[in-house]
């Protein structure tokens, strides 16, 4: 280290010294200046963060137009441009690649945006440009099949299995299959489109009135089915939750009782109670005494009821590791 060096940090030291011992001797030095000078400071504060955002302003001010420029000449001279993009490329490929990606991630969600948007407005035309992608890239030697990992596989797996063991249930229990269909994500996004701009264009009075014309009261039978479903939820979520409660305090004794009746009904040559299922079963009879649509909380009546039941045999194991 220099001799210049030296003595500059020797310099550095002493100052810093100095300053500490001026400030243990003046502890409420700046405190009392900030009382004494509260408006000024603010007035220089207001005055420092107008110039900074004037500041910043016409930086921005000067970056749109060095922009507007450069569109405009790439406008007036696409060739020029094409080439001088071609030679930049050349030269600094890795430069430019990154350069690519840059903007790709600052500009994620406005791309896309304008892919779905240009997907929405004409599926077959996107339908045929992806095709054109995938014969390019068998062309050009490249695996355009993608595969699922081992974890994803294990995942959609289990994902299949959840869904066919629901509609067993589903079915056991007395209720329909699911009525959903899927629907790719072009036509989806089409969809919302449309529907979009339905609820978002202005009505005429004319539309007005004659939409008011369309408008008939709801037939009474529809109107009393909903109240009749309306009440029955009401039911099933209030036994449920006098049920939760119930088998919460009385677990234990609920399936030694379980347990001691199945040992019973073995004895006798009869098959055993569902040791899963039995307890709350009887916490659920419990809970329904003294209710008119105690029938409403059955398992074959509710899907919500049939899952509470259901709750200890869906996290039990598997007896058999394969």
């Amino acid at each position: 280290m220099s001799d210049a060096q030296n003595r500059d940090d020797e310099r550095a030291a002493r100052l810093a010294a100095q300053r500490k011992a001026w400030n243990d001797a003046h502890p409420t030095y700046y405190a009392e200046y900030r009382d004494r000078n509260r408006e000024e400071i603010r007035r220089k504060n207001r005055e420092y963060m107008r110039d900074q955002a004037q500041r910043e302003r016409d930086e921005k001010e000067r970056r749109q137009k060095g922009i507007d420029r450069a569109k405009a000449w790439a406008e007036k001279h696409p060739e020029a441009r094409q080439q001088a993009r071609e030679r930049y490329k050349q030269k600094h490929p890795e430069t430019y690649k990154q350069a690519q990606r840059d903007y790709y991630h600052r500009n994620r969600e406005a791309i896309a945006e304008r892919r779905r948007a240009r997907e929405a407005a004409d599926p077959e035309k996107a339908y045929v440009a992806r095709r054109r992608a995938v014969e390019r890239a068998q062309e050009a030697g490249r695996d355009s099949v993608w595969s699922p990992t081992p974890d994803q596989r294990a995942s959609y797996r289990q994902r299949e299995s959840d869904a066919r063991r629901l509609a067993r249930r589903r079915a056991r229990a007395g209720l329909p299959e699911r009525q959903l269909h899927r629907v790719l994500a072009p036509e989806r996004r089409h969809n919302d489109a449309a529907a979009d701009a339905f609820f978002a264009q202005k009505r005429t009075g004319e539309d007005v009135a004659r939409i008011r014309d369309q408008d008939e009261q709801t037939p009474s039978d529809l109107v009393h089915a909903m109240r009749e479903r309306s009440e029955n939820r009401r039911v099933v979520r209030e036994i449920l939750a006098i049920a939760e409660e119930y088998f919460a305090e009385h677990e234990v004794e609920l399936r030694a009782r379980v347990a001691e009746v199945s040992r019973a009904r073995f004895r006798d040559g009869l098959l055993p109670l569902d040791v899963y299922t039995e307890p709350r079963r009887r916490a659920l009879e419990f809970a329904s005494r003294g209710y008119l649509r105690a029938h409403v909380a059955s398992p074959t009546s509710s899907l919500t009821v049939f899952r509470w039941l259901a709750t200890d045999r869906a996290k039990r194991g598997p007896d058999i590791t394969l």
